[in-house]
């Protein structure tokens, strides 16, 4: 292929070129990086002159910044940063997180806008090539903000290491997506109700699991990878030191999830009643079991990933109850005046994430607390 003659303009940098019949631009920038080495920069296409400038000129001020790396990564693809990002990052990674990151960008952004220019990616271009297809289907709003923040994250990633000059997403309009069921508290009045649902129409291990959720605020992952080990009767403790995924066990979701929980008379009861159902499935299926884990099924297999999820949407499906154990085990702890940084201790939570996912709990108490200014305050009415 013949290469394009470019002829100077009165404008440095800058030059025309015949294209067919058109009349085309280009610049051609030379300009020395942070080792001192000597670059260029060029781009052609433009159709008047006043476009080439415009361009040239960012390039100028990127260099006159010294973000040259915006320079020299000005055609880098969204596929091309995802995989510097995944290098840069996926040794402080755990496996689920590197997994779940690959996951959502190859289904859903990469697929749409993989092939497109970091320059050429804006929020327009977001909503219509990824979030209105997704709307249309049904992804629901909080889905949608966990795909985004995966391209935010990407973004500001490039813009942290000098790639882009400015950031060039903002957050997509999700109005007519579909809303989340927001997951709730058990009412506390509900839960005898319940437990005696399950200790009376279900099985050992239905019952137990529910038991040790209510009674512990365990995460599901956590009572999975509970082997009897863990369970110290003499100083009546449960250590919880790992949680079970579909890949297998590993640390907790975050070091401080690393606890020692301490068994009360009803959690110390529920386990030894079970323990008598295990051993005796153990007879005849020990060999099912040999990590020693604590929650199996009938058959003396340790339970899988949907075995405890199943159980829960079950119970609640047919007995007609809203469900989140994990929260109404907080949700009884401190509508009973427990501090919310002991309440915070037990799950291995912050007290700030406390605050933010358990606010409602904090209702009357706010209520009571205004309330009892009216009897240490005594106001007469203005002028008498």
């Amino acid at each position: 292929m013949a290469r394009v003659k470019m002829i100077k303009t009165k404008m440095a940098s800058i030059y025309w070129y015949k294209q067919g019949s058109k009349k085309k631009y280009a610049y051609r920038y030379k300009y020395y990086d942070q080792y001192g080495e000597r670059r260029e920069k060029n781009k052609q296409g433009f159709d008047t002159l006043e476009q080439a400038e415009r361009s040239l000129i960012d390039v100028k001020a990127a260099v006159l910044d010294g973000n040259v790396s915006f320079v020299k990564n000005d055609n880098l693809t969204v596929v091309q940063l995802n995989s510097i990002y995944i290098d840069a990052n996926k040794s402080n990674w755990k496996p689920t997180t590197l997994r779940n990151h690959e996951y959502a960008m190859n289904k859903y952004i990469l697929e749409s806008i993989g092939l497109l220019k970091l320059k050429n990616v804006t929020t327009l271009v977001l909503q219509r090539e990824i979030f209105d297809p997704l709307i249309k289907k049904g992804f629901t709003e909080g889905t949608l903000l966990a795909i985004y923040r995966r391209i935010s994250a990407i973004f500001n990633f490039a813009i942290e290491n000098e790639m882009l000059s400015k950031r060039r997403v903002n957050t997509p309009n999700l109005k007519s997506a579909v809303q989340g069921v927001k997951r709730g508290a058990i009412p506390i009045e509900e839960i005898d109700k319940i437990l005696d649902i399950v200790r009376t129409k279900y099985k050992m291990s239905h019952y137990t699991c529910i038991c040790i959720l209510v009674l512990t605020g365990m995460r599901i992952g956590e009572l999975r990878a509970l082997r009897w080990a863990d369970i110290d009767f003499v100083k009546n403790l449960i250590y919880i030191t790992e949680t079970k995924y579909r890949f297998g066990v590993r640390d907790p979701k975050t070091k401080n999830s690393v606890r020692k929980f301490p068994m009360n008379n009803n959690i110390r009861k529920v386990l030894l009643d079970y323990k008598e159902w295990y051993d005796d499935k153990m007879e005849r299926y020990g060999y099912r079991n040999p990590d020693g884990y604590v929650m199996i099924n009938d058959v003396g297999t340790h339970v899988g990933e949907r075995f405890l999820k199943r159980i829960i949407d079950l119970v609640c499906e047919r007995e007609n109850i809203a469900h989140y154990l994990r929260h109404s085990f907080v949700s009884i702890q401190l509508s009973n005046n427990v501090p919310v940084t002991t309440v915070a201790a037990l799950i291995r939570d912050t007290p700030e994430i406390v605050y933010k996912t358990y606010a409602h709990s904090f209702e009357k108490d706010q209520i009571a607390a205004s309330n009892l200014m009216d009897d240490i305050v005594v106001l007469n009415s203005f002028g008498k």
